[in-house]
């Protein structure tokens, strides 16, 4: 069974490359353009791991992460954050993610931290 990955990610572009990237790898991938459509699925989440961009046009990674990590039926799922604001690695304390990785990021990078959160 392939293991499941949830995308929020509100620029298409970056959405697809990651989508296509990790598809290729053999993941199951779900892209949520917004924080609201994202929010809507997860009563009936089961993603083996997030990859969540901080800023949308709707809301806030961090809060997203945050909302994510401190329910009792969501926390065991790894969250990977992404920022083009590199300084935002220094809030993991709040957030809780997982690992971070800076836009641009480099595709290989991408792998490598999906594949280590997904043991």
């Amino acid at each position: 069974m392939k293991k499941k990955v949830w995308i929020v990610e509100d620029d298409p572009d970056i959405g697809e490359v990651i989508s296509l990237l990790l598809t290729d790898e053999g993941y199951e991938v779900s892209l949520f353009p917004n924080a609201a459509t994202f929010k809507e699925s997860l009563p009936n989440a089961d993603p083996d791991m997030m990859v969540m961009d901080v800023m949308l046009p709707d809301g806030n990674g961090i809060e997203l992460c945050h909302g994510v990590k401190t329910d009792n039926k969501l926390s065991h799922i790894p969250v990977l954050m992404m920022s083009a604001n590199k300084g935002l690695s220094d809030l993991n304390g709040y957030y809780r993610a997982d690992d971070f990785i800076a836009k641009p990021f480099d595709i290989d990078e991408m792998v490598r931290k999906v594949k280590r959160l997904m043991v």
